[in-house]
């Protein structure tokens, strides 16, 4: 299997791949947050969101497959003087330290088979604070994957299926919509999302 075409955009330190920037969401969820507060970005890629937020005073722990990606990121938060706890790791074998205030998962449990991303969002639930928000976007069966990522996507989810699992949370935003996107060497194409924020609510 080929590598995905973000790869050589993590490489390139001159580049800025998924339109760079923190998501909207993080932006408000993080002017929600105490300084110091834990978070964790899980398949953080290059670190739009975990730069942003580690700039609002968080304590970042940002985790990727990649090993491009977490180069970059250390860089770009060197250049910044940020301190992050960056680190390469599968997300299926991530090791919980502690619970969070903010668990971050965007664009990546999809990329996973289902099993392991329900075995995720069951860990992202039990390691999070009360009180506590995680931040999920995934890609739906609403359409199917272009070629160039097909064989990556290997667990979307389905529609709405998001949403239902964080029934029994506080939800702070939900969505479900369709994002026109092109990749390097890829013809125009659409990914059906489902973006959610959600509150864990104390007993």
């Amino acid at each position: 299997m080929t590598q995905p075409f973000w790869e050589a955009a993590y490489a390139d330190l001159n580049s800025v791949t998924f339109a760079g920037g923190a998501s909207a969401e993080i932006r408000d969820i993080a002017a929600l947050l105490p300084k110091g507060a834990q978070v964790l970005d899980l398949g953080c890629g290059e670190g739009r969101n975990a730069l942003f937020l580690a700039e609002c005073g968080l304590d970042v722990t940002a985790v990727d497959i990649s090993e491009a990606g977490i180069g970059k990121l250390r860089v770009l938060a060197g250049q910044k003087g940020l301190a992050i706890h960056a680190e390469v790791c599968n997300m299926c074998s991530y090791s919980f330290p502690h619970p969070f205030d903010l668990i971050v998962s965007h664009g990546c449990l999809h990329l996973v088979e289902r099993r392991s991303w329900q075995n995720l969002i069951d860990l992202f639930k039990t390691h999070t604070n009360v009180n506590g928000y995680n931040a999920i976007t995934v890609f739906t069966d609403a359409i199917q994957p272009p070629e160039d990522l097909k064989d990556f996507c290997l667990g979307l989810f389905f529609e709405g299926e998001l949403f239902s699992l964080y029934e029994d949370w506080k939800t702070v935003l939900q969505r479900s919509y369709t994002l026109e996107d092109q990749h390097p060497g890829s013809p125009p194409h659409k990914h059906p999302i489902n973006k959610l924020v959600a509150r864990k609510l104390g007993k």
